[in-house]
């Protein structure tokens, strides 16, 4: 990096970005290397769909992401300084850093840009090509396996679905996993093309020992249109939901009972 000579002085970032997060409509900014904050954003959402699949009510913390070895902040930050606006070099001051986020310490303010999701990131347009294409596929493929044209019966070609997606303008998320954004895709496009999510109905009976903890997962994933609790304290229950979700919910729910819940398919529609 370095300063451009003449009138105002600005920063030449060089192959860095700036990663930029408002607080209490305050900019701050720092300098990072977008391969090593890209590699580090893959890995927190592995972390957290692994965590997830453990215990669906657990809660990924900031003392979380500092505890995962494979993150090392140090590739990730360009000199730990805190800008209100990096481009013309203009520095926080520590009042203003303690007011914001109670420290001045900026290692612990870097984790704080990187754990937050309302944090802008800068990516380089390799990145952003790369994986809005990613992306984009795996958004269309769960959309034509799983939904039909409900005048039709038929599942929309994915040319079809990607044309509704452009013309619909949404944005997607290169971030955020697919299935995140499946919801507000179909909600993008049904104003362009007339669709439909699949739906599938499971008699689902879980032991006694997971039913708590199980119970909540069920109701993330599904509606529960019937429910009762045996007399052996085990939960039955008929639950609907989209098909395209019904191998992530088994992962889930076969993973916190360790196998020992039982389902049964009664239809799809």
């Amino acid at each position: 990096m370095s300063l451009r000579s003449g009138g105002e002085k600005r920063v030449d970032l060089g192959k860095y970005t700036i990663a930029r997060l408002r607080k209490n409509n305050i900019i701050v900014e720092m300098i990072v290397e977008p391969e090593q904050a890209w590699k580090a954003k893959k890995i927190m959402e592995a972390h957290i769909h692994e965590m997830k699949l453990e215990d669906e009510s657990s809660v990924f913390t900031l003392e979380k992401l500092k505890s995962i070895p494979e993150i090392d902040v140090n590739n990730i930050f360009e000199g730990f300084i805190i800008f209100e606006d990096a481009m013309r070099g203009k520095v926080h001051s520590d009042t203003d850093l303690e007011t914001l986020f109670g420290t001045t310490d900026a290692l612990e303010i870097a984790y704080t840009l990187l754990y937050d999701r309302e944090t802008e990131w800068q990516w380089t347009k390799r990145q952003r090509d790369e994986n809005f294409e990613k992306k984009k596929r795996q958004i269309i493929a769960i959309i034509a396996k799983n939904c039909i044209n409900p005048q039709t019966k038929k599942p929309h070609p994915p040319q079809r679905i990607e044309k509704a997606i452009a013309e619909a303008k949404y944005n997607i998320d290169i971030i955020k996993s697919a299935e995140e954004q499946i919801k507000d895709v179909i909600s993008a496009i049904s104003a362009i093309i007339p669709i439909r999510m699949e739906n599938v109905e499971l008699a689902i009976k879980i032991p006694a020992a997971h039913a708590a903890k199980s119970y909540s997962v069920v109701e993330r994933y599904g509606k529960i249109k019937q429910d009762e609790w045996g007399n052996d304290g085990s939960w039955l229950g008929i639950a609907e939901m989209p098909a395209g979700m019904e191998a992530e919910f088994l992962e889930k729910i076969n993973k916190i009972t360790h196998g020992r819940v039982q389902i049964k398919i009664l239809k799809r529609s």
